[in-house]
């Protein structure tokens, strides 16, 4: 009788301590539930981050909300000294297309940090040229467009260097392939596919192109069937959603390859400008999951972060746009298994690679120039028939740096040595010193002109032999 009691009172009194140590137990499988929750999300989106930045680590992820490391050669690094920035942008069809992986559109992007300016240059998927594919430092002769296909298809092509062989292959292989083209080291790329742009564009509600001409297509591929459908887009201010953004930037039928790339750069900048006038990252990132089969990228996320806060800061004029093709730098031709195929004029392409390493021209540059004209100075070069002449080519070449460039008239005179006729009394002193850089020459003081530009290029045979050459007989 004597025990009971006090088993019912040290029954209540540890009433309270059984109550707390269930609620401890409770909040501890609450917690561990909410931590397995956490981590499988946390694994699922390092999964998606993984498979479209391959590189990245997860590090990475906490770096995205410390500060960034800026060690030589990083790109906070290169912004921080107002170092280039190379970013190939790279557009394919991707799983279920003809071809996945041979790059429709292939883009450079060339970044001046420190003056927040860029230039947007697209290249031309038929141009035939060494792709160092294969181990010993050999390469294979083919089409720039098939770069990031051999580095990504291991079926077709086992015996790739070992460089290639991984996650990220087919686009370090395309950007040591355009290095080589654009006498520039190519810092990073991106990859996306035909689904990802459309996906893209319909998130951010569509994007709006001024389009500057008419076009019609009648033989659009209708999908992935051998039928075709008619595309008509009219000039003028649009709205485009995904598909009909695809469409504009694919279509080739009724118009060169030279002006889809110019189209292909609007729908760029257009993207960029819905992008950031929404301040749209966040639903963007809301994608990645459904991209992550459609997205490929060397950079990391703390790369992909700083490049977006660098990006947003750049105004719209300051991003100039141009376009290699056989209006200036290249030509036409067959190759030897009668493939149509593009060629540089100049086999070296030193001639490409002075011009980009010289663009862009500093705005503080510009804002002082004065209307110059070029003219030509020597009858010894070589251009297709119809291209036009050296001073017009770099004429218009000029003018997409931002110049103030004009045609010159006719002359008879001819010069060996490229001369810069400097009438300006000092005032275009600038444009002058830029222009010796840029043609090298000898600038002669003259006195003012009655009309006209003060400053005259009288381009020399020392500039035109170099720059359009004649082929080489084989």
């Amino acid at each position: 009788m004597g025990t009971q009691p006090r088993r019912r009172r040290a029954s209540a009194a540890l009433g309270p301590l059984r109550v707390w140590l269930s609620a401890r137990a409770a909040v501890a499988v609450i917690a561990g539930v909410a931590l397995l929750v956490a981590g499988l999300a946390g694994f699922r989106v390092w999964s998606t981050i993984h498979a479209i930045a391959p590189r990245a680590q997860p590090a990475d992820l906490i770096a995205l909300v410390h500060a960034q490391t800026d060690e030589p050669g990083s790109l906070g690094w290169k912004i921080k000294h107002d170092e280039r920035i190379n970013i190939l942008l790279l557009g394919y069809g991707g799983p279920g297309h003809d071809g996945a992986y041979l790059t429709d559109s292939i883009m450079v992007l060339s970044i001046r940090p420190g003056t927040r300016q860029a230039t947007m240059v697209s290249l031309p998927r038929d141009l035939w040229l060494k792709i160092p594919a294969l181990p010993n430092n050999r390469f294979m002769m083919g089409k720039l467009n098939s770069a990031y296909a051999i580095g990504t298809d291991r079926r077709n092509y086992p015996n790739v260097r070992s460089d290639w062989k991984t996650a990220t292959g087919g686009g370090d292989l395309a950007a040591a392939t355009i290095s080589q083209i654009i006498g520039q080291r190519v810092d990073y790329w991106i990859g996306v596919d035909f689904k990802a742009f459309r996906d893209v564009v319909d998130a951010l509600g569509g994007v709006q192109i001024n389009v500057p001409t008419v076009l019609d297509d009648r033989r659009y591929p209708r999908g992935e069937t051998t039928g075709m459908m008619h595309i008509h887009f009219d000039p003028g201010w649009r709205q485009f959603d995904g598909e009909r953004a695809l469409q504009y930037a694919r279509s080739r039928e009724s118009t060169s390859d030279f002006d889809r790339s110019r189209r292909q750069q609007l729908i760029m900048l257009a993207v960029r400008q819905r992008v950031f006038s929404l301040n749209a990252i966040p639903r963007l990132l809301s994608l990645l999951g459904a991209l992550q089969d459609n997205v490929r990228t060397d950079l990391r996320p703390a790369e992909m972060q700083q490049l977006a806060e660098l990006a947003g800061q750049f105004k719209e004029e300051d991003i100039r746009r141009i376009a290699i093709d056989t209006s200036n730098f290249l030509r036409s031709g067959y190759n030897s298994s009668g493939q149509y195929v593009l060629q540089p004029l100049d086999p070296t392409y030193d001639a490409l690679h002075r011009y980009l390493a010289m663009a862009p021209v500093d705005r503080s540059v510009l804002a002082t120039q004065v209307p110059f004209q070029v003219q030509d100075g020597s009858g010894r070069y070589w251009l297709p028939y119809g291209t036009g002449t050296p001073a017009s080519i770099m004429t218009s070449m000029l003018k997409a740096q931002g110049w103030d460039a004009r045609l010159g008239a006719a002359t008879t005179q001819r010069v060996a040595q490229t001369r810069i006729l400097d009438g300006s009394g000092g005032s275009a002193a600038a444009t002058v010193a830029w222009l010796q850089r840029y043609f090298g020459g000898v600038v002669t003081t003259v006195a003012p002109p009655a009309t006209g530009p003060s400053v005259t290029v009288l381009l020399g045979s020392d500039f035109t032999q170099r720059t359009f050459p004649a082929p080489a007989k084989r």
